[in-house]
């Protein structure tokens, strides 16, 4: 803990919060200056253009909202999406329409507001900090460098007058200064810590248009897993029963042949034939229908959670406690996804057991599969089974997070909110 109170002032994200503080107070007089141009525009033309004035206005408001964004990207490693623009009509109504009717406009106009006196803090408890913090450290140097016509006085010398400069003197100063310097990174970031609060809702998009950008992507998503599923079911249906179905008719064609023909032991063989071959076509399918809607699932999530584990490639434990029944669509999601991360366990982790359990927690249901494999699971690579699965969740509204050390334990969770709320 001492190490890192001592390494904090010189590490990298210090300087660029540093940074960041520095270029608060610039930002607070720019975002001073744009709202005092309402009022200058009223003084100097009588308010005949503050209308016509308002979209500049506006659009200087998020041009700040764009720089801000910019810096807090870089400095902070914040990422705050850009907010989607309305569409633009024709005419200057629509020209009016479209920067007085955007939400977020008047959303810069208050981040605006904010930035004045939350800027300043930034500068005066960061910057200055920092800043008097050095001076008091490099006391010494300053006072052979400084014209010493008469005895230094003022704030840089809170002790008074040196006369022959006496050692616990500058021992004195520059332990205050070491000690503002080693505070200086935490207290420059109370002011950012506000700004990591307030900037993502004044200058991302709302949580409006988040939902909907959210439910757009899951029913994209939702499309096309749809599609994705009836044209397996096409394929498999087509390479498997179809042909096996056309070499069944021809066999019984050749028995019906050979019966007309009187050759009647050929024709009993190629009917024993059909028969297996029937009882094949009727298996392949029943694993067909397994792959839409697991006939397990008919007994409820446990019983089906069970089945499943039995046929699991390692020792799989079930858990499940849950209020009620979850509607039909989650517990089919929830039995794939298990099936697709047991799947893994056995054929990627290493694992030699797993544990699912299924619990309902007020009105949401949350999922975990753990697995004692060799970790190292995520879900951000491109091709990643767990991506996928990530997203056919998604289509649910739910989550799926992923925790998976080197060295395992593997545990991935399956969040869905809402889901065991009675349907009206």
């Amino acid at each position: 803990m001492g190490h890192h109170l001592l390494r904090e002032p010189l590490a990298a994200r210090s300087w660029r919060e540093l940074t960041y503080s520095l270029l608060g107070l610039p930002l607070a007089v720019l975002g001073l200056a744009v709202l005092l141009l309402p009022g200058l525009i009223v003084q100097f033309s009588a308010g005949v253009l503050v209308v016509p004035m308002l979209p500049v206005y506006l659009t200087l408001a998020l041009a700040l909202g764009l720089l801000q964004r910019l810096l807090a990207r870089v400095l902070l490693g914040l990422e705050i999406p850009e907010p989607a623009r309305p569409r633009r009509r024709p005419g200057l109504l629509g020209l009016l329409a479209y920067h007085l009717g955007n939400p977020a406009s008047w959303r810069a106009v208050l981040q605006l507001l904010v930035r004045v006196p939350l800027g300043t803090a930034q500068f005066v408890l960061g910057f200055g900090w920092w800043a008097c913090g050095a001076l008091l450290l490099a006391h010494p140097l300053l006072w052979w460098i400084l014209p010493r016509t008469s005895p230094p006085t003022g704030w840089l010398w809170p002790l008074g007058s040196y006369g022959g400069r006496p050692w616990a003197q500058d021992v004195a100063v520059q332990s205050g200064g070491l000690l503002m310097l080693l505070a200086a990174p935490w207290l420059t970031r109370v002011p950012i810590a506000v700004d990591r609060l307030l900037l993502p809702p004044l200058l991302g998009p709302s949580a409006a248009a988040l939902r909907h950008a959210h439910l757009v992507e899951s029913r994209e998503h939702a499309i096309n897993q749809a599609a994705a599923t009836l044209r397996r079911i096409e394929r498999d249906l087509h390479d498997g029963p179809q042909a096996r179905l056309i070499a069944h008719g021809m066999r019984l064609g050749q028995a019906e042949s050979r019966l007309v023909r009187g050759d009647r032991e050929t024709a009993l063989q190629l009917l024993r034939e059909s028969r297996q071959e029937t009882r094949a076509i009727v298996q392949e399918l029943r694993e067909l229908v397994l792959g839409i809607h697991p006939p397990a699932l008919d007994s409820g999530l446990a019983a089906a959670l069970t089945t499943l584990a039995a046929r699991a490639p390692v020792l799989t434990t079930v858990q499940v406690e849950l209020a009620n029944r979850p509607p039909a669509a989650v517990e089919t999601m929830l039995y794939f996804a298990v099936a697709e991360l047991l799947a893994n366990a056995g054929k990627h982790s290493g694992a030699g057991s797993a544990a699912v359990t299924v619990l309902s927690i007020g009105g949401d249901l949350r999922c975990l599969v753990t697995d004692d494999g060799r970790g190292g699971a995520r879900t951000d690579c491109a091709g990643s089974g767990l991506r996928g699965l990530a997203e056919r969740v998604r289509t649910m509204d739910g989550e799926l997070t992923v925790d998976s050390p080197a060295g395992g334990p593997t545990t991935v969770t399956i969040d869905l909110p809402g889901s065991m709320r009675p349907r009206r």
